[in-house]
Order: C-alpha cells, then structure tokens, then sequence
C-alpha cells in the first residue's frame, strides 16, 4: 500500500465528517507517527463526536460517499462496539470511526491539534491523551508507541494533565493506568 493512498483516504474521511458536521480528531497508528516516531500502519482510525442515534445516519448516508460498509450489519457493531469499520471503495483502506461518547473522548477531540498530514491539516489527538489511550488498550504494540511518544515529546508533555486523564478514565474503567505511565516516565527521565 503506497502512503498516498492512506493520506488520500484520510483526506476523504476528513471531509466525509465535515462534510456531516462532525467534529473528529486522528487517532492510533497515524496518530502515533505525528506524536511519537513515524510508523506504518494498514488504516485509518479517528475518533469523532457523535452518538448512537448520528452514527446511525452517517451509515445510512456511505452510499453517497468514497466509504463502504467494511461488511453487512455495520449497524449492530456500532450500537454495541460503538465503531464504525468501513472501507475506502477506490483504495480498499480500512478506516475506523470510534464514537466518542465518553467525557474523556469528547474532551480528547475538543483540545486536538491540528497537523500537516499529506497536504491537509488535519485534527490529531494531543500526545497526552493518546497516551492515556494506548494504556487504556495495552496491547505489545501500543505499549512500543507509548515508549515513542515519551521519549519523543519529552519535557513538552504536559505530565499533569497525563496524569489526572489517567487518574479519571483509570477510575472510571477500573484499571491503573496512571501507574505504568508514571513508570515509564520515571524510566525515561522526563
């Protein structure tokens, strides 16, 4: 897969979203390339502003648009999994919509920064909670990009605010996530 491809299909995306009025922000692996060190990924993943019943909509409204359903019955997995898997049709690249319902996720999209990604600017999730993000997933690979983003953003992170997103979303899923950050700060010395 060429990187022009994936950049034409976040630019898609992009005005897919604004084109429905639907505040968004990059996420995952593309994420991680602008706020740690660059790294290949296979998709797309954003996070956009938006409930249930509007997620609904913009499903209904893919026939008019570069996207696809990833399969049939994209319904239920956005009720239940709050995601919408769907597929450029020219490029055949995976995005992910996460619904960002929670306080946390809204919040993460409200203070994104915007990036020159390609030729667009396009809004990134801030490295702190990206890093509350990868934490909250830690799998092998998000545990790598956490390490990136540390060593690459430094002193520039924002440590309080790291800390009291990973204290709240921590407490509210029940799960320590401000440990393992504090951890790998500590380790990297910043």
């Amino acid at each position: 897969m060429k990187a022009d491809s994936l950049f034409a299909t976040l630019h898609d995306v992009a005005e897919f979203l604004s084109e429905q009025h639907i505040a968004f922000a990059l996420i995952g692996g593309m994420a991680v390339a602008i706020r740690g060190e660059p790294r290949s990924t296979l998709d797309v993943d954003v996070i956009i502003d938006c409930d249930v019943d509007r997620g609904l909509q913009l499903v209904e409204v893919l026939s008019k648009s570069k996207f696809r359903p990833l399969f049939e019955g994209i319904e239920r997995v956005l009720r239940t999994g709050l995601l919408m898997p769907i597929v450029h049709r020219e490029f055949g690249i995976k995005v992910d919509i996460a619904l960002g319902m929670s306080g946390f996720e809204q919040e993460a999209i409200r203070q994104s920064t915007t990036a020159k990604i390609g030729t667009e600017n396009i809004p990134v999730v801030r490295s702190e909670y990206l890093l509350v993000m990868k934490q909250l997933a830690a799998r092998p690979r998000d545990l790598d990009d956490i390490a990136k983003i540390i060593l690459r953003q430094g002193k520039h992170l924002d440590w309080g605010l790291t800390q009291r997103l990973a204290r709240e979303l921590g407490e509210a899923v029940g799960d320590d996530l401000l440990g393992p950050l504090t951890d790998l700060r500590d380790r990297f010395d910043v």
